[in-house]
């Protein structure tokens, strides 16, 4: 959830801030500049656990974690602003999936003061709502009208997750976006000496601190795993990569780094390392 709210956060503040002022979790008094972004949110944490509400045969989700944006925009501009922020929800959507073609704008509704329309997730089990937007007339305003985008941390966990499920490769591992993965990357250890393990031991863990230093999540897996075991450990919650040390790492400072969408490896130096994987995941 923490990835989808901060991604949430920067996609709103990139679209929003170079025209108007955003506020945190406040509605501006001042009445000075009529144009302005506010945002809001429901919860102070993240909930541990998802709570399933049943009605006749039909289950939905508790949304207790809402988040919601709101621009007060001039009102003969409102309907530019509608579309054009319709377009900036619907690609965050499709640059956090792996899957940018699941996502829909709907049909506008128009109400005597209102617009209302939803963007979907278009599953072959059936359509999805995952965010809305709307559009209010200010009654006690004849310059501005209020243009709000909300939406549940909860829907777009279990979305994204649903998509990452639905894509899973041969192996059946999670296709998570790299953007959303809980981590980026996992270091495994590849050798038979007892010696030779031990240092590609702490080799890895100075790796994952030197990562996590420059805001890199890894994680490390179960070293008295096999190989295989060690990979398909963090595959399956969707890591993207995973670094493999092996004996000759040891020796010229080169391992193979595996892509868990191409299953393909390739050769990386550990001085490299650090820079390479901030590239990777600022790209991804």
């Amino acid at each position: 959830m923490h990835n989808i709210y901060r991604s949430w956060l920067q996609s709103i503040n990139a679209k929003a801030q170079s025209n108007f002022t955003v506020y945190l979790f406040s509605k501006r008094e001042d009445t000075k500049n009529i144009c302005y972004g506010a945002i809001e949110k429901t919860f102070d944490s993240y909930p541990e656990e998802f709570v399933l509400k049943q009605e006749a045969n039909t289950y939905s989700i508790d949304c207790r974690s809402q988040v919601k944006f709101s621009l007060i925009v001039p009102k003969q501009d409102v309907m530019q602003y509608f579309f054009q922020w319709q377009r900036y929800r619907k690609y965050w959507w499709s640059s956090i999936t792996t899957t940018p073609s699941l996502f829909a704008i709907n049909d506008m509704k128009y109400e005597a003061t209102t617009v209302d329309t939803q963007i979907t997730a278009n599953y072959n089990c059936g359509q999805k709502t995952v965010e809305c937007l709307s559009l209010h007339k200010n009654k006690d305003s004849e310059l501005t009208a209020t243009l709000t985008c909300s939406m549940s941390l909860e829907i777009a966990l279990l979305s994204l997750l649903l998509d990452a499920s639905l894509n899973r490769n041969s192996d059946h591992y999670l296709r998570l976006h790299n953007k959303m993965a809980p981590y980026k990357i996992s270091i495994a250890v590849n050798s038979t000496d007892a010696e030779k393990c031990n240092n590609l031991k702490e080799l890895a863990m100075l790796l994952e601190s030197k990562l996590k230093l420059v805001g890199i999540k890894s994680c490390l897996p179960d070293f008295e795993l096999s190989l295989n075991q060690q990979i398909a450990e963090k595959l399956k919650i969707g890591v993207p990569y995973t670094a493999i040390l092996n004996n000759e790492t040891l020796i010229n400072g080169i391992f193979h780094l595996l892509n868990s969408s191409t299953m393909l490896k390739e050769q990386v130096h550990i001085a490299d390392f650090v820079k390479y994987a901030q590239l990777l995941c600022s790209s991804g």
